[in-house]
């Protein structure tokens, strides 16, 4: 591909490459729960995009235009494809919370907030705690580490990403 005007070759550039980083934070988001052949389709596109446009860059590393609109169009692909993953929020998340003696309020809170909690002893480095293990769907994640921190501002509260979940409660009418 050739462009005679300097600022059309890179708005290409720019606009290929953003739709392709944005593609490739989508297909490492459904590498594991979609269709084989879909992830397949976009990763190939995702080769040619590159092919191209780094192409166009390498032909004449001292056309600064391409080189700056091929570091922006990722820049702002990241960006773009960082703003679709937190609308999707796919998937699972478990959410663990240890509790210096605040463990069954903690436990409590989740489950009036219509969430299955379950609550277990542990050992830490100064004595007993309890443990609260909270799956959720991945969205809702973030609203289990405001309960939990709301009821124990000392807990240490981690989130885990779930590749697959069978039965058990998760808070949205069904066992």
């Amino acid at each position: 591909m050739e462009f005679d005007n300097v600022i059309v070759g890179a708005l290409v550039i720019f606009v290929v490459r953003v739709l392709s980083i944005t593609l490739a934070t989508i297909r490492y988001l459904i590498m594991g729960r979609a269709n084989k052949a879909l992830v397949t389709g976009i990763a190939f596109f995702e080769a040619l995009t590159f092919a191209l446009t780094f192409g166009m860059v390498a032909r004449d590393l001292s056309n600064l235009w391409n080189l700056f609109a091929y570091c922006l169009g990722f820049a702002l692909g990241t960006l773009t494809g960082t703003m679709i993953e937190a609308r999707m929020a796919t998937g699972f998340a478990t959410v663990n919370i240890v509790s210096m003696g605040k463990s069954l309020p903690v436990a409590e809170a989740i489950r009036v907030a219509g969430f299955g909690a379950t609550r277990s002893a542990g050992e830490g480095n100064t004595g007993t705690v309890g443990i609260v293990r909270v799956v959720v769907k991945r969205r809702d994640a973030a609203q289990v580490m405001d309960i939990a921190q709301e009821v124990d501002p000392r807990s240490f509260v981690t989130v885990e990403e779930v590749r697959n979940v069978a039965r058990g409660f998760l808070g949205y009418g069904r066992s």
